[in-house]
């Protein structure tokens, strides 16, 4: 169940910044975090039915890598450096990977009680 605390009467829920911080997360090694958090993202959020969590995190992606986009055109406009076609492509690079950071912390509620049950089924401990 996702963690909440309240601000002014209204829940917020806590967000994790890293794989590390999210409790069921934390005593895996970082590949094995990065592992079964991908896993999950794949299996239970972009293969789910669309929620309105899932579709506000689409939404969040989508609009930070065309904020970059329009800042990667922009900016040299308004500076009045060179234009370049590299602009564009780098700050969307740029731009779609702070997207994808962002749906992936908007998921992790969703998916921390999903975290479990795939490390108990795919995560092996290394014989000792």
């Amino acid at each position: 169940m996702p963690e909440l605390w309240s601000l002014d009467g209204f829940d917020v829920m806590s967000i994790y910044w890293s794989l590390k911080s999210v409790p069921e997360l934390a005593p895996l090694t970082g590949k094995q975090r990065r592992r079964v958090h991908e896993r999950c993202l794949q299996q239970h959020f972009f293969r789910a039915p669309a929620t309105a969590r899932s579709v506000s995190a689409f939404l969040a992606a989508l609009f930070t890598g065309i904020i970059f986009v329009l800042l990667g055109i922009s900016i040299p406009l308004w500076f009045g450096l060179p234009k370049s076609f590299w602009h564009i492509p780098v700050s969307a690079m740029v731009g779609f990977g702070l997207g994808r950071f962002i749906l992936s912390r908007i998921a992790i509620p969703v998916l921390r009680s999903f975290y479990r049950e795939f490390m108990e089924r795919d995560i092996r401990e290394p014989a000792a």
